[in-house]
């Protein structure tokens, strides 16, 4: 039976618009899979205990602390949502912070002393404890591997060789520092909390060269440097973060940011990230961008770190839980940014929560295509 030319018609029209369809979805497809993740992608990971600080490893392994008074470590490799391991450490502990060959250094309370242990590569208990003063201790590492320990009441910065459990030298720093910086050119920055400042130290040097007044009333907490050497200071008061040009002595710009923020983390990409520890949000500043992002996270965040795929962790401490951000992709000149420790305000005690539920949710923005 022979088809009339309408019917024909007809017919090449409907195989033609299948075939665009068709090709329309592969381009489609190619778009999204081209579009770098952004911080808006989001999971969470449940925790036990009373999470506090986390670090990330140089294969992107992340280290947790429970600060929990018989706590330890969690350990969870890349695509691990439940820890695979624990590392015994010391009663309560707090800051984290892991040198570039894997030696992961942990800050402990032991009966009245106070101490920071290292564990070896791949060990999962302390093998020896730098004995430090009494009182609260933050860890970092810099650039060149070096673990800086800070020492708020002692009004200074310890320096001790990856690897090590001594303290090869000491930083001074302000009155009160809380949160310690290292730049990829050897520069040093203490946030100063009581003072209201930040010292400025040169590579390799003992003392400050000068001081850049941020503001008391602020209250300077969380401090980082970003690749191009720009420091980005966290204003808990202020609800601000304080930029501070290469090389500058006063306050360039200020960014209103969300609620009480408290830590900041630069990014290999030069994107920042600051925690809002009453927002319960991160506020994402990227560079060149008029105005932060601001993204939900759980309950109280704090610390931060960078994993090697460029993704950033943010610890909330009162709902107990990671939240991941997808960050930007990682530049290859730039090592991930070292992890830290704890923030000032500790967890609060409780039962602990021996249930681990992995959650995710993910927001993928399509790109228009133009048929």
């Amino acid at each position: 039976m022979t088809s009339s030319p309408s019917r024909l018609h007809a017919s090449l029209l409907l195989a033609a618009r299948r075939t665009l369809l068709a090709g329309a979805a592969l381009v489609v497809a190619a778009a999204v899979a081209a579009v770098p993740a952004s911080a808006g992608d989001t999971r969470t990971i449940a925790v036990s205990g009373d999470p506090v600080a986390v670090a990330s490893g140089p294969d992107g392994t992340l280290y947790v602390s429970d600060y929990r008074y018989d706590g330890g470590v969690s350990v969870f490799k890349p695509g691990e949502t439940v820890p695979s391991r624990t590392i015994r450490t010391g009663n309560s502990p707090t800051s984290v912070a892991v040198t570039p060959n894997g030696t992961l250094y942990v800050a402990q309370y032991d009966g009245a002393q106070s101490g920071i242990g290292m564990v070896a590569p791949g060990a999962d208990e302390v093998s020896l404890v730098l004995k430090v003063a009494p009182g609260t201790h933050w860890l970092t590492v810099g650039p060149e591997g070096s673990l800086y320990v800070v020492n708020p009441d002692e009004n200074s910065v310890s320096v001790v060789k990856q690897g090590d459990a001594w303290v090869q030298r000491i930083i001074q720093a302000g009155p009160y520092p809380v949160r310690f910086a290292v730049g990829r050119d050897g520069t040093a920055y203490a946030a100063n909390e009581l003072a209201g400042t930040v010292s400025v130290i040169p590579a390799g040097g003992a003392w400050p060269s000068h001081t850049v007044d941020v503001g008391t009333q602020g209250h300077p907490h969380g401090i980082a440097v970003a690749p191009d050497g720009t420091v980005y200071v966290a204003n808990i008061k202020t609800n601000d973060v304080a930029v501070i040009d290469p090389g500058g002595t006063t306050v360039a710009r200020r960014i209103p940011v969300g609620e009480a923020p408290q830590e900041v983390l630069a990014a290999a990409d030069g994107t920042v990230y600051v925690t809002n520890g009453l927002g319960d949000s991160v506020s994402v500043i990227r560079p060149g961008a008029a105005a932060p992002e601001t993204i939900a996270v759980g309950d109280d965040p704090g610390r931060l770190a960078e994993r090697a795929d460029g993704s950033v962790v943010v610890v909330n401490r009162h709902s107990k839980s990671l939240t991941v951000l997808d960050g930007g992709p990682v530049a290859s000149a730039a090592a991930p940014a070292p992890g830290g420790g704890e923030t000032a305000a500790m967890p609060d005690g409780g039962a602990p929560d021996e249930s681990v539920v992995a959650q995710a949710s993910f927001d993928v923005a399509l790109p228009v295509v133009a048929a």
